[in-house]
């Protein structure tokens, strides 16, 4: 039986239908918001000036055994494999692939 599942967002500040949700950390601590539209563009305007004086420290979390911003399979591939892989796997907007899916599409022959 097939089965669809639909989430709604509802903005956290003003109770209308959220766009995104918005993940952010300060002082170590990890948080998550879900804005519409006009709110989270009002967020990144309120931060930007933060941001544009800050570095970037990059990903703290540790992945799998794996230090954050080593290299994964995927980013190794070029922009043509990448497009492939994303069709076989049908994740075109994926953000984060584990090396394990990549090594399964090569498994298969990189069809």
């Amino acid at each position: 039986m097939a089965q669809a599942t639909i989430t709604y967002l509802t903005d956290d500040l003003d109770g209308s239908d959220a766009d995104e949700t918005i993940k952010f950390a300060l002082d170590g601590r990890s948080y998550e918001i879900d804005l519409n539209k006009k709110n989270a563009a009002a967020f990144r305007r309120a931060l930007k000036r933060y941001i544009d004086n800050g570095r970037s420290a990059g990903r703290a979390a540790r992945s799998a055994g794996r230090v954050a911003g080593s290299r994964t399979l995927f980013s190794q591939l070029d922009s043509t494999e990448k497009d492939r892989f994303r069709r076989w796997a049908k994740m075109p907007n994926a953000r984060r692939i584990a090396d394990a899916r990549v090594q399964a599409w090569i498994k298969a022959g990189r069809p």
